[in-house]
């Protein structure tokens, strides 16, 4: 997920010129800054970004038009690799502008990542359909997919703000980060209703049957009360 954004305070002009753009990677489920440990490219520019005191990398002046993507390896970090196009970051229109184009990507959980305790969420996988033994269910890889929790008014449906994607294995982790003004329809055990969004490029996006996902608890499916096949979702069972 990405957002942009200005510099939060003024930059010098003499320092700006020098400067062609920055991004700011985010861990998404703390919202704290990550600088350390990560491989970040543009492809298409000469120079690798330097991190700067502020813990931002930025890219020194340059040919802008020559720029492609993003990519960002986590290394050994618990994130995804993200990747973004140059037309999804910001990115300087002249060359005196005098804010710092700023660029801020959230990093998705992998399902290693160590949840402190508070968040809400789910480790689960998609398969294409369930099989009976001796057969094995074949993984979904690579789809997107995010968790939507139901208002209290008990009819609307929000959007939680981190989207992940299924990894080898079909495995993914999922979260419900509230913002201090939400107020999700909770049952009389403290749990969120939630459904899972799945998209697969062409083949469209799909909806999970409801769940209940307890508040501030990560759901896994060995220890999730509504037993450990609820975790696991069958593509061909999700709804349009």
């Amino acid at each position: 997920m990405s957002t942009s954004s200005g510099s939060p305070r003024p930059q010098e002009p003499a320092y700006l010129r020098k400067v062609l753009f920055a991004v700011e990677l985010l861990d998404a489920v703390t919202l704290s800054r990550v600088s350390q440990g990560l491989k970040v490219v543009a492809e298409g520019l000469r120079g690798t970004p330097i991190v700067n005191a502020g813990g931002l990398f930025v890219w020194l002046d340059e040919d802008v038009r020559r720029l492609k993507k993003i990519t960002i390896d986590p290394g050994t970090l618990p994130y995804e690799s993200v990747e973004l196009a140059a037309d999804e970051l910001t990115l300087p229109l002249t060359t005196t502008e005098l804010t710092l184009p700023l660029t801020t990507i959230e990093l998705p959980p992998r399902v290693d990542y160590t949840f402190a305790a508070g968040m809400t969420g789910l480790r689960g996988a998609l398969i294409e359909e369930r099989a009976l033994p001796p057969r094995r269910p074949v993984p979904v890889t690579d789809a997107a997919v995010r968790l939507r929790w139901l208002d209290e008014d008990g009819v609307t449906w929000r959007d939680a703000p981190t989207r992940s994607h299924t990894m080898r294995g079909g495995s993914f982790a999922a979260i419900v980060r509230l913002a201090a003004t939400d107020a999700p329809q909770l049952d009389a055990a403290g749990a969120l209703t939630i459904q899972l969004r799945a998209r697969r490029g062409a083949m469209g996006e799909r909806r999970s049957a409801e769940l209940k996902l307890p508040q501030g608890r990560i759901a896994d499916p060995e220890t999730y009360a509504q037993g450990p096949g609820a975790l696991t979702f069958a593509w061909d069972e999700l709804q349009l």
